[in-house]
């Protein structure tokens, strides 16, 4: 099932605002700290990006040149990526779920390959596009829609430092939820900063669901924290299309283990590089 093209009619109306909110205090250790009392993300060090190859960049343009959009270019994991799915990563576009969908599945065989090898990186679970959608708003909170969705994947959320929650705000809008094991915190990430309209408050009491369910015992959050990043603290959109590479590539940061500090200048990059990652099934270096 596809949410379709996302595009950002949340960020139009407020580009310019951003006045964003900041959370509440707690550092914690891991990487993430505070700065002048603000609570910071995980991440260490700036990700240094190669750059493509001019062969890299034919390829790149070969996927973008016009055609039939059903036509079929190359699969990621079970997931066809047709021309039209691709023609969503040219500039000035909004991105589609099945884009979106197919990158969380190149972060997370990212994820396993480095906690495989042993690497000091968070140990994180990513969740689907759709997962917040049948959690929150079908039509409402409800927990047994997702109830199976950690025990298919095999994952025990209690063991991870980090939740990855991709969330499509009224498929108009792309922001991210984080559920920090580590550092004890509810965080809420927006290219547009705005507020998180509640989102915070029902990850808490998916958690609180998730721990009853599967641990049979009551999880006391009393000493989470809920932080929303202001505008100091994470990139800031400057359009109405790039939602969804932000959301992206804030999530491929946190997943490396370092600092979330790209900008609306990186954007370009970003669409060249996922076409060529979602070719290779892999992520660039």
């Amino acid at each position: 099932k596809r949410h379709g093209l996302v595009g950002c009619a949340k960020c139009t109306e407020n580009e310019g605002e951003g006045s964003g909110e900041g959370g509440g205090g707690g550092g914690g250790e891991g990487g993430a700290g505070e700065e002048g009392g603000r609570p910071q993300l995980p991440g260490v060090g700036h990700f240094e990006r190669r750059g493509l190859t001019q062969s890299e960049l034919v390829r790149v343009q070969g996927y973008l040149q016009p055609g039939r959009p059903a036509e079929r270019l190359f699969r990621v994991k079970e997931a066809w990526m047709t021309r039209g799915d691709i023609a969503t990563l040219a500039p000035l576009t909004w991105l589609n779920d099945e884009v979106i969908n197919s990158f969380v599945e190149l972060l997370r065989d990212y994820a396993r390959q480095a906690e495989g090898a042993g690497e000091p990186l968070p140990k994180v679970h990513i969740c689907n596009t759709l997962f917040y959608t049948k959690l929150a708003e079908s039509p409402e909170y409800t927990y047994g829609n997702v109830r199976r969705w950690t025990k298919r994947a095999k994952v025990d959320l209690f063991s991870r430092d980090l939740v990855i929650v991709p969330i499509n705000q009224g498929n108009s809008h792309w922001t991210l939820g984080l559920i920090n094991l580590r550092q004890k915190r509810f965080e809420f990430i927006d290219s547009m900063h705005g507020s998180d309209g509640g989102r915070l408050a029902v990850l808490r009491r998916f958690l609180e669901d998730e721990h009853k369910d599967k641990k049979c015992a009551p999880l006391d959050l009393s000493d989470w924290q809920d932080v929303i990043y202001a505008i100091a603290d994470t990139p800031h959109q400057t359009n109405g299309f790039d939602c969804g590479m932000f959301m992206s590539r804030a999530a491929e940061h946190l997943v490396r283990g370092v600092l979330v500090d790209f900008t609306q200048d990186d954007m370009p990059d970003f669409r060249r590089r996922m076409i060529l990652e979602l070719a290779q099934s892999r992520l660039a270096h």
